[in-house]
């Protein structure tokens, strides 16, 4: 039997249980959609945690361990809970074997897209399962854990590359995006205007070219939309309702997005920052208890990861290393003094803070390095209009944006959506300042990390969809 499928078929029942210990708080088709992303969290965080403790021949039997009792530890806490009903066991199956449909599906196609890049996540991930510690170092310099975890599972599947799971995460991604959107716009639209506005939304994102490239290719880029992407919508849900439930989503989302690119904790504050510490119903013990366990998981990882590092690192160099922890360990103090009551006035206007200093920051990169910075500014601009694959996308979205801001009628979860966007965009454009002029063509960086935003610009749109349509039965 095809032992890909099986790994990851392991991986949805680890996400499923989890999800359905949350039953009361999420739907049939959600639990289902997001079990495998949830899965695969948990084998991320896991795996960075056993690896943090020892890096081995036997860390891989450690882990495959440590999965074990999880798996085990959930299926008791669904016994115990109650949640594995009937109707449950029916949705594990029923989901189980449309799962294993679509990976045999995606194995028969036999389509993998790779550049350099991919070589060495698949090559460093493979020497990280056998335990080869000088053979694997460099690769924690060049992008997070999560990834090259992935691929240390390839000598126990008896094939020289593991792909089959990047398209199957597509594919999730896709499925995820069209049911949370269709869910917020059928919430005030009628059923057929909710399905053709989401189908043309989730088509916006889908057919450009690339997207549809990147569906295939082994790299990072869509899996940190995906878990970002996860991480805002649990984030919106739990400003909503204060459920416990979304605080687990966005907490595992949130670490597992950051474990997959080296620059994605600074967009995973960026985001806490704009959303938590101000709009209304966000509680200090509900901040507390999303911000404090991130901040651990990161911490000891990246003290992990400065004794792992090689003598001449690629990107993430120890000096980085101990301003990324300075950073995490400061991001942590800021959340837990933000219940006092005298700094009260400055913690309701973090989110402004946040973007001024963002615009400041950018503002003295471009007058350190004039250059490079108007050349990456540059770059961004004619790969989303001309020279990045995106076809018409970014057309129709300047057109859309008109249009919602002509409307207007903000709603709060529409601005702290548009606060995440613009913030995520001045963080791309001063990253440049760090790792060097972006340059014309898809395969940039720039133009990738904004590829992973584009799930996000989706969600925004949907919160505005309603009246859009309203105003065009008006028309």
């Amino acid at each position: 039997m095809n032992r890909a499928l099986l790994i990851q078929l392991w991986v949805f029942v680890i996400g499923f249980l989890f999800s359905n210990l949350h039953k009361r708080t999420f739907d049939p088709a959600f639990r289902a959609l997001i079990a495998l992303p949830v899965g695969w969290a948990v084998f991320g965080i896991s795996a960075t945690l056993v690896y943090s403790v020892h890096f081995g021949a036997a860390s891989q039997v450690a882990l495959l361990c440590v999965l074990a009792l999880a798996t085990l530890a959930l299926l008791i806490g669904n016994i115990i809970s109650r949640s594995l009903a009937k109707d449950s066991v029916v949705l594990a199956v029923v989901s189980l074997l449309v799962l294993a449909g679509v990976c045999l599906w995606v194995d028969s196609l036999r389509i993998v897209t790779m550049s350099p890049d991919s070589s060495y996540l698949a090559r460093y991930g493979q020497n990280i399962g056998l335990g080869d510690y000088e053979g694997s170092r460099m690769v924690f310099s060049m992008w997070g854990p999560f990834v090259p975890f992935i691929h240390s599972l390839t000598n126990l599947l008896g094939q020289k590359l593991f792909w089959q799971y990047q398209p199957v995460i597509s594919l999730h991604l896709i499925a995820i995006v069209f049911y949370t959107v269709y869910s917020i716009v059928r919430e005030r639209a009628p059923i057929l205007h909710s399905l053709i506005a989401v189908t043309l939304l989730v088509s916006l994102m889908v057919l450009s070219d690339i997207f549809l490239f990147h569906i295939f290719y082994i790299h990072v880029n869509l899996i940190s939309a995906l878990y970002v992407y996860l991480c805002v919508f649990a984030l919106a849900k739990l400003q909503q309702e204060q459920e416990k439930a979304y605080g687990s989503l966005a907490l595992l989302s949130h670490v597992a997005f950051s474990l997959v690119r080296i620059e994605a904790p600074l967009f995973a504050i960026a985001i806490l920052l704009v959303t938590t510490f101000r709009w209304q119903d966000w509680s200090y013990g509900t901040r507390l208890r999303l911000i404090i366990p991130y901040t651990l998981v990161l911490v000891a990882w990246y003290a992990r990861v400065y004794f792992m590092l090689p003598d001449h690192p690629d990107l993430l160099t120890k000096q980085l290393t101990l301003a990324f922890i300075s950073v995490f360990i400061g991001f942590g103090l800021f959340a837990v003094f933000s219940g006092v009551e005298v700094l009260r006035s400055v913690i309701n206007r973090t989110h402004v803070f946040a973007v001024i200093g963002l615009i400041l920051l950018g503002i003295v990169f471009t007058a350190l390095s004039p250059e490079q910075m108007i050349t990456s500014l540059r770059s961004m601009v004619r790969n989303a209009l001309v020279g990045g694959d995106w076809g018409l996308t970014w057309y129709v979205i300047a057109f859309l944006g008109t249009e919602l801001y002509v409307i207007g009628r903000h709603s709060i979860e529409r601005r702290w959506m548009f606060l995440i966007l613009v913030s995520y965009g001045l963080l791309v454009y001063n990253l440049t300042y760090f790792s060097g002029a972006y340059r014309i063509g898809a395969s940039d960086s720039g133009n990738r990390l904004i590829l992973q935003m584009l799930p996000l610009v989706v969600l925004y749109f949907s919160t505005g969809v309603p009246q859009m349509l309203k105003t065009f039965e008006k028309c």
